[in-house]
C-alpha cells in the first residue's frame, strides 16, 4: 500500500509518487484547492445562465448589451491581469486567493439583495460584472500557482487536468441547476443560492496551509522590473509565446458561444427557453469533461501539437454549431447539441493544456507573472464580445457564430502551421 504523501505543499520529491487518474488528490492541499475549485465553478456557471439571462429580459433581447456585459467583465483583466501576477509572485498565494474568493461572495450577497429588494437596473449588472472581474484578475495567476505547489511536477499535467475537468463537471450540475431554479425560483432564488454555494469556496480557501514564501527585496520598482522581466522571459521562449498567441484565437473567438450564443440561440433562434440555455451549455461541459479527463488520464508528450489542432478542430465544430439550426426539423436540435459536444470536447483539453506548459516552462519564481499574461489574451473576449454582440444585432446570431467559427478555424491552423516552438515543445 502506498504511502499518504506528506501534508507540505512544496513537494519537490517523485520517487513513490501515486499514479493514476485521481493521484494528485492524494495531497492535501490539492484536495483543498479542488473542494474551493468546486464551490467555485459551481456558483460560476449557475451565473454564467443566470447573468445572461436577467440581460435579456431586462433589455427585451438586445444582443449588443449581452455582449458589453460580457466584455466590461473582462476589462479588469486587461487593466490589472498582469500586475497580478507580479503580486501573486510577491506575496502569500494563499492569502491573496482567499482575499478574492471572499471579495466574490460578499459581491454575491450584495448584488442578490438589490435583486430581490426589487431595486435591480442594467448599470447594477454591469457594475457587477466589472467587480468580479477584478476579482477574477487575482484569483488566476494565485490559483494556479498554489497548484503547482501543491503535487510533485510529474502529476502536474494530472492536477491541472482534474481541476479542469472539475470546472467542466460543474458546467454540466451548474448550469442545468441554474436552469432548474430559474423555471422554479426565478432570478431573485437563483442568485440567492450562487452566494450560498459560494461559502463553501471561502471556507475551502481558508483551510489551504502552505509555508509562507520569502518576499522579493525591493518596493514598487522592484515590482516593475519583475513585471518587466516576465515579460522578457515570456517572449524569449517559444512555447509561452505559441501558447499566448493562440490564446488570443480562444478567447476572442471560440469562447463566445458560450457567454454570447448560447443565450442568444435559447432566446432567440431555437426558442427553448430557460431550460434551453441550460441543456445547451450542459451538452458542451459533458463533452469538456470527457476531454479533460481523457486528457488527465493519458498526458500528452507533445502538449503544443495537441492544443494547437483542439482549436483548430474547435473551429469547425463552431461553424456546424451556427448552421445546425438551418437544418429541418427535428434534425436542427440534434444537430445543434452534436456540434456544441464537440466543441466541449476539444476547449476541455485546450485549458489544462495550456496551463501545463505555462507552469512547466516557466521557472518557479515566475509562475504567477507568466500565467497572468494570459489575462491580456483574455481581453480579447472584450473586442469579441462587444464585436460579436453588434454583429449579432445586425446580421443575427447564426450568420455571426459562422464567423467567429472560421476564424477560430483559421487561427488555429496559423498557430499550428508557425509557431513551431510551441508545436514541437516536449514536456520536461
Amino acid at each position: 500500500m502506498e504511502p499518504e504523501p506528506p501534508e507540505g505543499s512544496e513537494v519537490t520529491f517523485e520517487r513513490g509518487a501515486p499514479s493514476g487518474i485521481f493521484a494528485s488528490l492524494r495531497y492535501r492541499n490539492l484536495r483543498l484547492l479542488w473542494i474551493g475549485q468546486t464551490g467555485h465553478a459551481a456558483a460560476l456557471w449557475m451565473e454564467q445562465i443566470a447573468r445572461p439571462w436577467l440581460v435579456l429580459v431586462i433589455t427585451d433581447d438586445n444582443p449588443a448589451h449581452l455582449g458589453g456585459v460580457v466584455a466590461v467583465r473582462v476589462v479588469p483583466q486587461l487593466l490589472f491581469g498582469v500586475w497580478a501576477g507580479v503580486i501573486a509572485d510577491w506575496f502569500d498565494r494563499k492569502t491573496l486567493l482567499f482575499g478574492t474568493k471572499l471579495g466574490v461572495f460578499i459581491l454575491n450577497v450584495a448584488f442578490a439583495t438589490v435583486l430581490v429588494s426589487g431595486q435591480i437596473e442594467l448599470w447594477h449588472i454591469y457594475a457587477m460584472s466589472f467587480t468580479r472581474g477584478i476579482f477574477m484578475a487575482f484569483d488566476q495567476p494565485a490559483r494556479q500557482s498554489l497548484i503547482a505547489d501543491s503535487v510533485p511536477a510529474s502529476l502536474l499535467t494530472n492536477a491541472v487536468a482534474l481541476m479542469s475537468s472539475t470546472q467542466n463537471f460543474m458546467r454540466i450540475a451548474g448550469v442545468m441547476a441554474s436552469g432548474l431554479l430559474l423555471w422554479l425560483l426565478g432570478i431573485n432564488g437563483t442568485f440567492v443560492t450562487i452566494a450560498i454555494v459560494y461559502l463553501v469556496t471561502v471556507v475551502a480557501t481558508k483551510m489551504i496551509d502552505v509555508p509562507a514564501k520569502s518576499r522579493p527585496r525591493g518596493g514598487a520598482r522592484a515590482m516593475r522590473a519583475d513585471l518587466a522581466e516576465g515579460f522578457r522571459f515570456a517572449w524569449s521562449s517559444p512555447p509561452i509565446r505559441g501558447v499566448l498567441a493562440l490564446s488570443l484565437v480562444f478567447y476572442g473567438t471560440a469562447m463566445m458561444w458560450m457567454q454570447l450564443f448560447a443565450p442568444l440561440f435559447a432566446r432567440t433562434v431555437l426558442n427553448t427557453g430557460e431550460l434551453g440555455i441550460a441543456t445547451l451549455v450542459a451538452v458542451g461541459g459533458a463533452g469538456s469533461l470527457l476531454g479533460s479527463l481523457r486528457l488527465a488520464s493519458t498526458p500528452s508528450g507533445t502538449p503544443g501539437r495537441r492544443i494547437s489542432l483542439s482549436v483548430l478542430i474547435m473551429g469547425g465544430f463552431l461553424m456546424a454549431f451556427g448552421a445546425a439550426p438551418w437544418m429541418p426539423e427535428p434534425f436542427d436540435l440534434a444537430a445543434t447539441y452534436a456540434a456544441i459536444f464537440g466543441v466541449g470536447v476539444f476547449h476541455g483539453g485546450y485549458l489544462p493544456l495550456s496551463h501545463t506548459i505555462l507552469l512547466t516552462a516557466a521557472p518557479e519564481h515566475m509562475r504567477g507573472r507568466v500565467i497572468s499574461l494570459v489575462s491580456l489574451d483574455r481581453a480579447m473576449t472584450t473586442a469579441g464580445a462587444a464585436g460579436g454582440g453588434l454583429l449579432a444585432a445586425g446580421i443575427g446570431a447564426q450568420s455571426t457564430q459562422l464567423v467567429f467559427g472560421a476564424l477560430t478555424l483559421v487561427g488555429g491552423l496559423a498557430v499550428l502551421l508557425l509557431a513551431t516552438g510551441l508545436r514541437d515543445y516536449r514536456m520536461r
